[in-house]
């Protein structure tokens, strides 16, 4: 299943994930530290379970990816 994140705020290093369904999965979260990102997901959801920390964001979608068998893409969207 396809996975998508989406920014939460512009001033915040966070994004939801959703299903191509629209389901919520959960949130992505970036440290004070601004290196450690951390999959924050749902319980009972198909990404409960997997590895919750990375370096990078592109790391955590990787994660995301290898464990929904899809796609994992980032909804950069435009900020006013």
């Amino acid at each position: 299943m396809d996975v998508v994140l989406r920014p939460v705020a512009e001033a915040q290093p966070e994004w939801e994930f959703r299903d191509r369904l629209g389901r919520d999965l959960g949130k992505v979260t970036q440290s004070a530290d601004r290196e450690a990102y951390k999959i924050v997901a749902k319980l009972g959801c198909s990404l409960d379970g997997v590895v919750t920390s990375h370096a990078t964001l592109d790391g955590v979608m990787s994660a995301i990816a290898t464990r929904m068998g899809g796609a994992c893409s980032l909804d950069s969207q435009d900020w006013d």
